[in-house]
This record gives structure tokens, C-alpha cells and sequence, in this order.
């Protein structure tokens, strides 16, 4: 990585210290918001609170539709026969299958979108535990799946801003972890990469990929760029999908797909989940 990549990434301690009160002034925001008096049974579980509170206003923009773009299923924008019937593959302990009901729904709409669109060539961005990058793979039986991570060392040294909610997320997939899909039936099909996708070469894949996910460092920037990086990569007709999309805590998503659809391009996301996706 260039030396001016790796001191953009050493944010500086002031620069830190405003994220935490950004960070703090958010949760603080969401409770007074999203909580009721049921909720104050949560006192003793700080993090449980925020947690139940950012995920109610979440709830609450997707039943009201105030959340910026069209709503849209999969079925309707791939355009495949609402009766006919698709076997999906899902894992037991998977990232879906957890209290908020939400994640499931991102979860079955991101295999539905690797079922029904058959593609040949996937790309991840953000691997973390394997998990999304599994589900792909078992969806998508005759499809290569790139997935893209950053490598074991510091997690500090990327190129552009990350939010401390990714800082949390990126210890663990930066000290060794082992994926879920080693030893599985898909890990032959399953290309582990590692890189900043700040940094990363994309040529290889520019044109030739046909479902393109993100799900990498969550600040505007990196979407940003991810997005852009897709863009270069997908081909006429594939897909790029986003996690995370609505959440009422710190990431840059919605703001850049706003922004996005603002500029004239399709977006949707799934009624009552997090994951938004558009044809190209």
C-alpha cells in the first residue's frame, strides 16, 4: 500500500476522539427516539438498548416507507415468475438466523439474488466470518466467488476513513480467523483475496462479473468507492447488491444509495431488511 494510503489510515487522535462522541452522540439519539417504557427494562444492558432502539427506528422507516429509495423484491426486478418455486440453501448459525428479524430477510433476499440470476463470476467485498460468502457460493452452485478482505495485520492501515462500528467488526477477520467455507463443499469454487478495496487492483474483474456485493467498511467514503469499484466490474445486466442500507446507526450507506438514486440510477431495497440492490 502507498505511504500516503497508510497515514490516511492512522486518523489522528483528535480525529478519533470526535468519532466516539459521533458515535455515542448517534446511540444516545437512537434511544431517546426509538425507545418506550418496555424498553427500560434494558437499562442494565447498555448495548442491548441501543441495539432494540436503532432497530425500531429501522422498523420504523422500512412500515412507513421513509427511507429514500423505492422498495422492491427480488422476483420483481430479476423478473422471475412469482409461482415458480426456489429452493434456497441456508445455513444453521448463520448471520440470519438471530433476534432481529431483519437480517433474515437480508439473508434470503442475498440468495435469492444469486439463485435466480445464475451468475458465473461473484465478487464480495468484506468477508469477515465467510458466512455471506458460503450462502453465495451454496445459491449460486455454478458460480466462482471472489471475496475480498483485509489482510491479517493492522486493521488501522487503510486508505480512506472507517467508523469505529467497522473498527469492531474488522479485529476479529484481521487476526487469523478461519472462514466457514474451508473445508465445505463450495470452497473450490471460493477465491479468498486480501487488499484494502481502497488500494486493491479490480482490473482483472472490470466487465465480468455478474453479482457484485458490498459489504465492506460501512463510511460514506468506502462506499463510495466500493461502489464505484463495482461499477467498473459488473457487466450489463448483473447486479450489485449492499448490506446495511437503513440502519439508523453509523454508516454511510443509505447516504451514498440516496445519493446514488438521486443521481438517476435504480435503486431499491428489500421491504422490511437492509439489503439494497440495483440491476446495471
Amino acid at each position: 500500500m502507498p505511504d500516503s494510503a497508510a497515514a490516511a489510515g492512522a486518523a489522528p487522535p483528535a480525529t478519533r476522539v470526535a468519532e466516539w462522541l459521533r458515535t455515542a452522540g448517534i446511540a444516545l439519539r437512537n434511544v431517546l427516539l426509538g425507545g418506550n417504557a418496555a424498553a427500560l427494562s434494558l437499562l442494565a444492558r447498555p448495548g442491548k438498548l441501543v441495539e432494540y432502539a436503532s432497530e425500531s427506528l429501522f422498523l420504523l422507516k422500512a412500515m412507513t416507507g421513509r427511507r429514500g429509495i423505492p422498495e422492491a423484491n427480488v422476483f420483481e426486478v430479476l423478473d422471475a415468475p412469482a409461482t415458480s418455486p426456489v429452493q434456497l440453501r441456508l445455513l444453521r448459525g448463520s448471520f440470519g438466523f438471530q433476534p432481529t428479524a431483519s437480517l433474515m430477510s437480508d439473508l434470503v433476499a442475498l440468495c435469492l439474488l444469486a439463485r435466480i440470476l445464475g451468475p458465473r463470476r461473484i465478487f464480495e467485498i468484506g468477508t469477515a466470518t465467510g458466512s455471506s460468502t458460503l450462502h453465495l457460493a451454496l445459491n449460486a452452485p455454478d458460480a466462482t466467488v471472489f471475496t475480498l478482505d483485509l489482510p491479517p495485520g493492522d486493521f488501522a492501515r487503510v486508505a480512506l476513513r472507517t467508523t469505529l462500528m467497522d473498527d469492531a467488526h474488522i479485529r476479529p477477520s484481521v487476526r487469523g480467523h478461519q472462514p466457514v467455507f474451508l473445508g465445505t463443499e463450495a470452497e473450490s469454487r471460493i477465491v479468498a483475496l486480501h487488499g484494502d478495496s481502497a488500494a486493491f487492483d479490480f482490473s482483472p474483474y472490470h466487465g465480468n462479473i455478474d453479482l457484485f456485493f458490498v459489504d465492506g467498511a460501512h463510511s460514506y467514503e468506502y462506499v463510495r468507492n466500493d461502489t464505484e469499484r463495482a461499477l467498473d466490474c459488473v457487466r450489463p445486466g448483473g447486479v450489485i447488491a449492499w448490506h446495511d442500507f437503513g440502519r439508523a446507526g453509523v454508516n454511510g450507506v443509505s447516504r451514498y444509495l440516496r445519493e446514488l438514486a438521486a443521481a438517476g440510477r435504480t435503486v431499491y431495497a428489500v421491504p422490511g431488511g437492509s439489503l439494497a440492490f440495483m440491476r446495471v
